[in-house]
């Protein structure tokens, strides 16, 4: 490629990444408006804009950029952020405008960044935690109202985001008390035994969905995020929280539950275990000075153990994770020796996979 369709493709790449990044800044603002509406405080702190400022400055003169210049670029972010915060919940866009939703495991991060997706299509929401008085805080900190499962009879949607060992008990208590045409979802990384036990014990006359969220709970925005679904009782409840789903950027696939866990059992289990594994190998010996591919690999290993609960789960509760576990260790200890003949039947299995990878994106 010439030097100069690289350079320009390059640039292609950096103006997708910054208008994704605005994107996800816009999302966070409309959160913020949100809370601040219902409190009552002022859409705009002029106070904190001086300060971001001067921040930016002193970054500019260190980056040797003309801090002048990024200052005219972050006044117009904010008037793009306050038109975000001001942005009504209820607008034509939202497919959730009247429906009442609750979310079981409320107060964990899953649960929370679920409540407030809803609250942002429009939906009363309402979350449940073990704790009472955890639930309330958390509630009084994302603008829901607390709940208790009891509230399971009259939501038009109730969501269950519980540790996965929870997720078949609670779903089934919570199921017993919903209405008529209501919809139960829950949100476990792993289905076999889980969301096939719960479609089972609960009533024919509600809907029912088993979700998969393939993200983190600290994602900004759902767009070009991956939800897969094991549709088992769909209904039109489903229908509008999918739609809401679909018009923020996700895509959702639909599955069985073997299937599911079949996929699942590698692109989670067997990453997460690869993970497992590195970072207990590199323990302290890397030291500095760090690759930037090393620090991103610590971040992920960081994030994977603040979520250690759900990974512990998947390794164990998912009955395909075990065979990828052991492909994975047949693999290494072949290529342990490293020969230049292994280093070249690597290189064609990564180039054969490399290929396979794009032409799936």
């Amino acid at each position: 490629m010439d030097e100069i369709q690289r350079l320009r493709a390059r640039i292609d790449e950096i103006d997708e990444e910054i208008t994704l990044l605005i994107k996800r800044r816009y999302e966070n603002a409309r959160l913020l408006g949100r809370i601040k509406r219902s409190r009552g405080i002022s859409l705009r702190d002029l106070q904190r804009e001086k300060i971001i400022l001067r921040k930016i400055e002193r970054l500019s003169e260190r980056l040797g950029l003309d801090s002048r210049m990024l200052d005219q670029v972050f006044r117009q972010i904010f008037r793009l952020s306050v038109r975000a915060q001001g942005d009504s919940q209820r607008d034509e866009n939202s497919k959730l405008n009247g429906l009442k939703l609750l979310v079981v495991g409320g107060s964990g991060r899953m649960g929370r960044f679920i409540a407030g997706f809803a609250s942002l299509q429009g939906a009363h929401v309402r979350i449940a935690g073990r704790s009472l008085n955890k639930t309330r805080k958390i509630a009084r900190e994302i603008e829901a109202e607390p709940g208790t499962i009891l509230d399971a009879a009259d939501s038009d949607i109730v969501v269950i985001a519980v540790p996965i060992k929870e997720t078949e008990r609670v779903a089934v208590e919570t199921a017993s008390l919903m209405k008529e045409g209501s919809l139960l979802a829950d949100v476990s990384s792993v289905k076999t035994g889980v969301s096939d036990m719960i479609a089972s014990r609960t009533s024919a006359g509600i809907e029912y969905v088993s979700t998969h969220p393939l993200f983190g709970p600290d994602i900004d925005s759902l767009y070009d995020e991956n939800i897969a679904i094991i549709p088992y009782r769909p209904g039109p409840r489903w229908e509008k929280l999918s739609q809401a789903f679909r018009v923020s950027g996700a895509r959702i696939y639909n599955m069985t539950a073997e299937r599911h866990d079949k996929r699942m059992a590698y692109t989670q289990g067997l990453h997460h275990f690869a993970l497992m594994a590195l970072g207990m190998g590199l323990s302290n010996k890397a030291g500095e000075p760090r690759t930037r591919s090393l620090r991103e690999t610590e971040t992920r290993i960081s994030k994977m153990v603040e979520n250690w609960e759900t990974v512990q789960a998947i390794q164990l509760m998912n009955p395909f994770a075990p065979e990828a576990r052991r492909s994975f260790v047949e693999i290494s200890e072949r290529f342990a020796a490293m020969r230049s003949s292994d280093t070249s039947l690597a290189k064609r299995r990564l180039s054969s996979n490399v290929q396979k990878w794009s032409r799936k994106q």
